[in-house]
């Protein structure tokens, strides 16, 4: 069994390569606390009461094994009409409703598609509450959104909690303490990486489980999260809310990517205040550096590659295949 770790936009590559490498039985923990974009508009009409549903239907078309007609439930889920309004969210809202409880979509939605999922998405609380953070400069904010907002900051998020304490889902409590592997996904640090971690019961989990871990660090930096960042300050704020012996940390090779195009893109970067997170070869966490980068030189951004990450995980001691 793996479990990945995560949310937002990081974690449906990680399961996708997962899913690539041949991989199965994976058990994808989502954050349910977005307050952006359209999420934020349902929830505001919903008065704060129900859970966000994006980052559960991303990782759920994640674990689709590719084909025409996930391609085509894929063009529709992100469907926005003419108000912004995202069709995805709206029919998962639904779904949750029909079978009572979000954890059970997953079972309701392979029904209705025939899709060959390669695992489940499980939201790691079942209870609706919104992300509060306090910068250095003594700033509190209250809702998912403000991390965005305030991406370009140089000052800094200091601390991290949940406006109402939940208790952590049971099946995501479950999943960490049985699993053989826990893969903590790239994304916003504290938007979509810590917060899975600050539902009562998490963290405990967390140590009870034996499994092997490894943490993907971001790329890039975000200015008012990860600024100046090496790995070991990475494991340090994730020890803040969870404590975790990660026993491989991959980082991206950027040595392996087209050097000019790479000097262009870095500049573009910069005006966000953002560089690559420092590769610290003498630090207490050590590191793997692999190449698993690509280059979006439209938009002059670095991805991670969902095929060299299949390749890598291919690779890993620790491998499940398919029957």
């Amino acid at each position: 069994m793996i479990v990945t770790i995560g949310g937002g936009s990081g974690m449906p590559i990680i399961n996708q390569a997962l899913v690539k490498a041949g991989l199965n039985n994976i058990n994808s923990i989502v954050t349910t606390f977005d307050s952006g974009g359209d999420s934020g508009r349902i929830r505001t009409d919903e008065r704060g009461s129900v859970l966000a549903f994006s980052d559960y239907w991303r990782s759920l078309l994640s674990l689709w094994n590719d084909g025409e007609q996930k391609t085509y439930w894929q063009e529709m889920l992100k469907y926005r009409d003419g108000r912004g309004r995202n069709f995805g969210n709206l029919f998962f809202q639904f779904m949750a409703e029909k079978a009572g409880d979000l954890s059970k979509v997953d079972g309701l939605f392979s029904q209705l598609t025939q899709a060959n999922l390669c695992g489940q998405v499980i939201p790691v609380a079942t209870k609706s509450a919104d992300i509060c953070f306090k910068t250095e400069g003594g700033r509190e904010y209250c809702g998912e959104h403000n991390f965005d907002d305030q991406r370009m900051s140089l000052d800094m998020v200091k601390k991290v909690w949940l406006s109402t304490e939940v208790v952590a889902n049971p099946e995501a409590m479950s999943a960490v303490e049985q699993t053989d592997l826990i893969i903590v996904c790239p994304g916003s640090l504290y938007g979509s990486v810590l917060t899975n971690f600050l539902p009562k019961g998490m963290r405990e989990s967390l140590q009870k489980s034996k499994a092997k871990k490894l943490l993907i660090t971001n790329i890039m930096s975000v200015s008012n999260e990860t600024n100046d960042f090496d790995q070991d300050d990475y494991v340090k704020v994730i020890n803040q809310y969870a404590k975790i012996n990660f026993d491989t940390i991959l980082m991206a090779d950027l040595t392996k990517v087209d050097q000019k195009v790479l000097k262009k893109i870095l500049n573009s970067y910069a005006c966000e205040h953002s560089a690559p997170i420092k590769h610290n070869l003498q630090g207490k966490n050590k590191i793997v550096l692999a190449d698993v980068a690509s280059v979006d030189e439209v938009n002059f951004r670095l991805r991670h590659s969902e095929d060299k990450l299949a390749k890598f995980f291919a690779k890993m001691k620790y491998v499940a295949k398919k029957n």
